[in-house]
């Protein structure tokens, strides 16, 4: 317990001294109840290492380039591997191609009654000659995603490898409090309704967002009301 009452300590003077994320703040007056803290527990005691196998029999379908590195990780990516996307067989290697240009924020950060503005957001250093743009959340002018190489992340990772399993389960609550693990849903950006995105904002052009608003794969997915329902190709046409 003691080291967890450390990084609670650490979240007030690591973020006192510089702009604050929206994240960091939410994390703040988090206090789990035990049917949360025990279902933490659980996970954390069945939990197995994911192992990415190499050389793959069956290669990819589409050619497509390697993702580049970028100077800067998500937070994300201290425990989650990449790429984030493996339950859904149906739709993740659609997700994990928007991981390319959407930062984790945009889709699963979900802080209650609280309005976000959606910028892009470089994740190389200005050094760097090359820009890797991803949309991503900002609240009061601040961006709300946490890099890996932050003081704050660097603390955390360092903290857990000394906590008990209890003291895991506890702040494993904590950082996923506002947090939506299922993310938001295809149509709240690929619709003509309500928006999630102001895709005008952000750089598109009238013609790109019609094209991004009526797309047709994002509306045959949302034609499946069960993970086990079946539809046929044919029903992309519709």
């Amino acid at each position: 317990m003691k080291t967890l009452i450390e990084l609670v300590v650490l979240f007030l003077v690591v973020f006192s001294a510089q702009a604050e994320s929206l994240y960091i703040d939410q994390l703040r007056d988090f206090s789990p109840d035990k049917k949360e803290l025990k279902q933490a527990l659980k996970q954390l005691e069945e939990h197995e290492a994911v192992v990415l196998k190499k050389g793959v029999f069956v290669g990819s379908f589409h050619k497509q380039k390697p993702d580049k590195a970028t100077d800067k990780k998500a937070f994300c990516t201290t425990c989650h591997s990449l790429p984030p996307h493996r339950q859904n067989e149906r739709k993740r290697s659609f997700l994990n191609m928007h991981s390319r240009y959407i930062s984790c924020e945009t889709c699963h950060f979900r802080p209650e009654n609280i309005s976000l503005e959606y910028r892009w957001l470089n994740f190389n250093d200005a050094a760097n000659g090359e820009e890797a743009k991803r949309i991503a959340p900002f609240y009061a002018g601040q961006f709300v995603p946490v890099f890996a190489d932050d003081e704050f992340s660097k603390q955390t990772a360092q903290s857990w490898e000394n906590m008990s399993l209890l003291e895991k389960s506890e702040l494993k609550l904590k950082l996923h409090s506002s947090i939506n693990k299922e993310g938001t849903k295809c149509l709240a950006c690929h619709d003509n309704k309500k928006q999630l995105l102001d895709l005008k904002a952000l750089g598109f052009d009238k013609k790109e967002i019609v094209k991004l608003q009526k797309h047709a794969i994002p509306r045959f997915f949302s034609r499946f009301n069960k993970e086990d329902q079946r539809l046929r190709m044919s029903d992309l046409l519709r």
